[in-house]
């Protein structure tokens, strides 16, 4: 691998890094906009209003994104350690 093509991997790396940071810390409103356009949940339902309401959807939705933003900094990090010489 030539020096130029491992500088572009990098930009391309690096890029992806801050799109990384910018969905860990505005993914987790992307859910609470939904639910608030959607109109479900404007309140925190108890455990049994919990299982027949819609909130489920809600925290459902908010522990996926936070899967995904965990997701996608593992995988930055792997792919910094793969170009590293």
């Amino acid at each position: 691998m030539t020096n130029a093509e491992r500088k572009e991997i990098s930009h391309c790396i690096a890029l992806l890094e801050r799109a990384s940071a910018l969905f860990d810390r505005f993914g987790n409103t992307v859910p609470v906009a939904i639910a608030f356009l959607n109109g479900w949940p404007t309140e925190v339902q108890l455990y049994p209003q919990w299982q027949l309401g819609e909130s489920w959807r809600f925290f459902l939705s908010l522990y996926l994104y936070w899967f995904a933003s965990f997701a996608l900094s593992r995988a930055v990090s792997f792919a910094k350690g793969s170009i590293a010489p």
